[in-house]
């Protein structure tokens, strides 16, 4: 069904097709409508489980903030879409936020919980405050504390980020092939983030929601009703150098149509300047391009690190030279600026599988639909 390798602090993860159960059904349906889950959420008047953690900082109670201005609040469940919180006895929602009720029993986390003063083996890592540690988890802890909380927003709330446009002038051969109903061959190419690192699927926990690089392939099966072979050849850990030299091993045996190139995170991590980053990226593009001049780009900027670990560093100084790769042929789907908009609301933990540099299921629907958004008009 599927596998999951962890090697040397990262994972592989290994995929030919989108998820199915031993009854060839997907394990997500019994807890998810994908197209809810696919709708563009800066469109939506519904929110369909926004993610949140609530978090108690001194002697309030605990809470989290919703990206949008709820009209109604029709549930809270846990991340897992399985049991249901009452409103009253459980939270309230007062000034956008979700506020835990003195006696709820929804679990949250302690802002001394998050950064620390003393080491913990294997559940943290260094801040950027010398002597200060952040919490660290990629067993799913931070999601068994995430809330899942669906809602109708006020009509006077309104997406504050950029909003990905579809891409007719950069992408004409590819658009051109979907449209056509012809096979569209994508090949995702890029580190941890983009084998889908501590989505649910990955951590074996309902609601099983399949990869982000999964959910685009199924929304475009799902919207143009052609065949969309695709290949993830990205590996945990990895930077834009190891991506050019193994471009030739591993992205042009697959003669793709379409290649979907993620790096960055451990590129800023590792402080790599942004225009030997960039050169990088266009040797991607230039090697792909040498064995398959028709091959089309679409190049990520990528999300952010949490700002108080030693992984945030300079990944925002690579949005400008991406973003100028833009051309006929090559678009690009913004992530940085769009988790910048979202963090002006949101905490960093409502949105993260791990705390430190990885989505959850949610920050990974935001990949699947603006990735989508540049190919679906």
């Amino acid at each position: 069904m599927h596998s999951v390798i962890a090697a040397l602090g990262f994972m592989i993860f290994v995929c030919p097709q989108l998820l199915l159960a031993q009854n060839d059904r997907p394990d997500w349906e019994m807890y998810v409508n994908m197209h809810h889950f696919l709708q563009p959420f800066w469109k939506s008047d519904t929110i369909y489980s926004e993610s949140v953690l609530p978090i108690k900082n001194g002697h309030k109670n605990a809470e989290a903030g919703l990206l949008f201005k709820a009209k109604k609040i029709i549930e809270i469940k846990d991340t897992y879409l399985q049991k249901e919180y009452k409103k009253g006895k459980d939270w309230k929602y007062k000034d956008g936020k979700i506020v835990l009720a003195a006696k709820s029993t929804i679990p949250y986390f302690t802002r001394n919980e998050l950064v620390f003063d003393q080491k913990k083996d294997g559940s943290s890592l260094p801040a950027k405050e010398q002597g200060r540690f952040v919490l660290f988890s990629e067993s799913g802890l931070l999601q068994s504390r995430q809330l899942a909380v669906t809602y109708i927003k006020e009509k006077s709330t309104t997406w504050e980020g950029p909003r990905p446009a579809y891409a007719e002038n950069l992408l004409p051969a590819s658009l051109v092939k979907l449209n056509a109903g012809q096979p569209l061959k994508i090949v995702f190419y890029g580190n941890s983030i983009e084998t889908g690192a501590n989505s649910s699927i990955t951590l074996n926990q309902a609601p099983f929601l399949p990869t982000w690089p999964e959910m685009i392939v199924y929304n475009l099966r799902n919207h143009y009703g052609n065949t969309v072979p695709f290949k993830n050849v990205s590996k945990g850990g990895m930077s834009a150098k190891w991506g050019l030299e193994n471009t030739d091993a591993l992205v042009n045996p697959e003669n793709p149509d379409l290649v979907i190139i993620g790096f960055g995170m451990n590129d800023g991590t590792g402080k790599v300047p942004p225009e030997i980053f960039i050169e990088q990226i266009k040797g991607i593009i230039q090697t792909v391009r040498a064995a398959n001049p028709h091959c089309e780009f679409i190049v990520i900027a990528t999300m952010l690190a949490n700002p108080e670990a030693i992984h945030s560093q300079i990944q925002p100084e690579y949005l400008k030279p991406v973003t100028e790769l833009a051309g006929k042929g090559v678009a690009i789907a913004d992530m940085t600026s769009i988790h910048k908009a979202l963090l002006r609301h949101k905490a960093y933990q409502d949105m993260t599988g791990n705390n430190i540099n990885h989505p959850n299921d949610y920050l990974a629907r935001w990949y699947a639909q603006v990735v989508s958004a540049l190919l679906i008009r």
